[in-house]
């Protein structure tokens, strides 16, 4: 499921980033007295992908960098005598 999440939130990056550069783009082109349609917008599309490569390697990093190994599963904090002992994950020896 995670890595799901972290597909979708880096499309979702470079489509939010490709649109404000094109709309940015093409106000710049109606100021200077272009026609919007005329102007070949593609540097839009980098910045768009360099948006979303960024979220995805930075999703990976968020996400994936406290996981725990395969095999292991989560213990999670508990009260004992009124003192909180710290979880984390253990490994599944059987």
């Amino acid at each position: 499921m995670r890595r799901y999440l972290i597909i979708l939130s880096a499309l979702g990056a470079a489509i939010i980033v490709m649109s404000l550069v094109k709309a940015w783009q093409r106000r710049r082109a109606i100021k200077a007295g272009l026609d919007p349609s005329d102007i070949k917008i593609s540097t839009s599309y980098i910045i768009g992908g360099l948006a979303g490569l960024l979220v995805f390697l930075i999703g990976v990093m968020a996400l994936e960098g406290g996981a725990g190994a395969p095999g292991t599963s989560y213990k999670p904090a508990t009260i004992k005598d009124g003192m909180i002992s710290s979880g984390g994950f253990k490994d599944n020896d059987n």
